[in-house]
């Protein structure tokens, strides 16, 4: 068993192999470029240095990682995108730190845990232009509401003609970035609908109730096509939804709950989902009248709420068919 460790920044690449009974077999150093990468990666295949079954493995950086994966998966190699603190804490305590060093860490990670590996596909390629659209436009939206902050919070202590300047110029912002706005829907929409694929499988999330085109559009990037995650658990506690005990012996008692270590976008968007659900008369809404009758506190019971909604969307992903919201006679006193 071989693999690759790779270490991604800005500029450059740094690259371990390592095989499982020789150690350390190759080191490389190379440009963050597409053809560099290829030229490496083709002289280590020619001299039987690796196989097409080695394992490649690095760290996710934004856009400076994206090219090395897209260059890789057109190889026909497998990639696997690990989390960075699940490297960090197998590693334990370490001293110093090099691009190299990291490297070597890396693929030593991927050969141990080898067994987690989760690959990439065609898919990250294709949804990564769905990221970048709601990256976009997630910016323009925080961008209005500074604008429209400072509106109203500066115009207070400015007279005169300064006042009459600001509002102009801010109204100018806000007004410009909503069309931006409009520009960006209309490109993430056209790109669903050259996708039939995806088009279907937006759809068929947005039949569960509270669940509109936002959050719809996210979970495909999130979750792949719906293809990442095995249970609906795995993806509840990547959104940091799935409550954990935190106990030990006789002398910690601490109180079920959920982990800081989430996706805090998915996880709001969740929780937007859930208060737009229990204020529509259904199943959900009756479930979360009914708890909070028994004397639940409300944030336990919208949590079950956002847990309920992902089930809901890994039941119809898992069938194929809409959603049909559960009929029930329940009187309220």
């Amino acid at each position: 068993m071989r693999t690759i460790g790779i270490d991604v920044s800005k500029e450059h690449l740094d690259l371990a192999l390592l095989d499982q009974q020789e150690g350390l077999l190759e080191e490389a150093h190379v440009e963050n470029k597409a053809g560099t990468l290829t030229k490496l990666m083709r002289t280590w295949l020619k001299t039987g240095r690796c196989t097409a079954d080695v394992l490649i493995c690095l760290e996710p950086t934004g856009s400076y990682s994206f090219g090395a994966i897209k260059t890789l998966l057109a190889l026909g190699l497998k990639v696997w995108l690990a989390h960075p603190m699940d490297i960090k804490q197998s590693i334990g305590m370490k001293r110093g730190k090099t691009d190299r060093v990291d490297a070597r860490r890396i693929a030593e990670y991927a050969l141990r845990f080898k067994d987690k590996a989760m690959l990439l596909d065609e898919r990250f390629v294709r949804l990564q232009e769905l990221k970048d659209l709601l990256a976009i436009r997630q910016q323009f939206i925080e961008e209005r509401a500074k604008y429209r902050l400072q509106r109203g919070d500066r115009m207070k202590a400015m007279e005169g003609s300064a006042r009459a300047c600001f509002a102009r110029c801010s109204e100018r912002m806000v007004t410009e970035l909503d069309r931006s706005l409009k520009r960006v829907e209309k490109s993430i929409e056209a790109f669903l609908n050259a996708d039939p694929q995806l088009r279907a499988k937006r759809e068929l999330a947005m039949t569960v109730t509270g669940v509109g085109p936002l959050l719809s559009s996210v979970l495909l990037v999130v979750t792949q096509g719906f293809t990442r995650f095995n249970n609906p658990r795995q993806l509840l506690a990547y959104a940091g939804l799935a409550p954990y005990p935190f106990s030990s012996g006789s002398s910690i008692r601490g109180r079920t709950g959920v982990s800081e270590k989430a996706n805090k976008r998915l996880k709001s968007l969740l929780h937007m989902a859930a208060l737009n659900a229990i204020r529509t008369p259904g199943d959900l809404q009756d479930y979360y009248q009914r708890k909070r009758a028994e004397g639940k506190a409300a944030m336990s019971v919208l949590n079950a709420v956002r847990a309920k909604i992902v089930h809901h969307l890994w039941a119809v992903m898992g069938s194929g068919r809409p959603y049909t919201p559960f009929k029930t006679n329940l009187q309220m006193p």
